[in-house]
């Protein structure tokens, strides 16, 4: 089966190291009023998939309504069955230096296909930034949220600083600064959360003895390589929150645990 297949190439992710990447300066930075749903998923009911996308401003709103409506089929189809291929290589000698740091994401074309033979636009919101869509798997005529459809952003969650605690669930955060544009930070922060997300269900790690050679001298140095490569299936993206005086960005994906013998 063909592949559709995303490659990041990051100097360094949050989660491990600590730091921001930096966003790109093609956008203004700004986001006051979202739908309710862009902040916190709903719950769907049972049989039911959800699925957000968005898109900057445009000029012609039915092409920013198509740009988002082309993302949220893309999150969709991440959301079904996704593989994540995570490495990343750290001198251990007391300072943060990392080496050839790589993330990649493949996801079926099949199943983009099926996703968009059969979905339905539940919901959508345009505001003065952009353009919000929200999606429902299989095709849905309709589905009642008892929230508000635009609204300012929340307080900090709790998930912010600790991860919540589940047997049903596993979750990873995904967190970006400094960006320019909106779009690119979420969309970051969104495939970010991912690959926490990863790291936390399972982590490969080894530490390598290398020896570097001269007519001089010998230098010897422990490299810690953490890696993984793994599917995720039924994974989204539920929470978002925008940290406005630090221009942060944080997302919340989870994914149910499996089911134990």
């Amino acid at each position: 089966m063909k592949r559709k297949s995303i490659v990041i190439l990051a100097i360094v992710l949050f989660q491990f190291c600590g730091h921001f990447p930096i966003g790109d300066l093609s956008e203004a930075s700004c986001q006051t009023l979202i739908p309710s749903w862009f902040e916190e998923l709903p719950e769907a009911p049972a049989g039911i998939m959800l699925s957000v996308g968005y898109s900057g401003k445009y000029q012609d709103i039915a092409l920013a309504k198509k740009v988002a409506i082309n993302q949220a089929l893309k999150n969709m189809s991440k959301q079904k069955q996704i593989q994540l291929i995570f490495e990343v290589e750290e001198l251990a000698d007391g300072r943060l230096r990392l080496l050839n740091p790589t993330f990649e994401q493949f996801y079926e074309e099949t199943i983009l296909i099926q996703v968009k033979n059969n979905f339905s636009v539940v919901d959508s919101l345009l505001t003065e930034d952009g353009y919000f869509v929200l999606l429902a798997y299989p095709s849905r005529k309709e589905l009642s949220f008892d929230l508000p459809k635009q609204k300012a952003w929340g307080s900090q969650p709790k998930w912010i600083k600790q991860l919540p605690v589940s047997k049903e669930f596993e979750y990873g955060i995904g967190m970006v600064g400094k960006y320019s544009s909106w779009v690119r930070a979420w969309k970051d922060a969104d495939e970010y959360a991912r690959f926490d997300l990863g790291k936390n269900i399972r982590l490969e790690a080894e530490s390598i003895h290398a020896v570097q050679r001269d007519d001089r001298f010998i230098i010897e140095s422990k490299i810690i390589r953490q890696s993984y490569d793994m599917s995720l299936h039924n994974s989204a993206i539920v929470s978002r929150w925008y940290d406005s005086a630090n221009n942060i960005y944080y997302s919340l994906c989870r994914m149910q645990k499996p089911i134990s013998d």
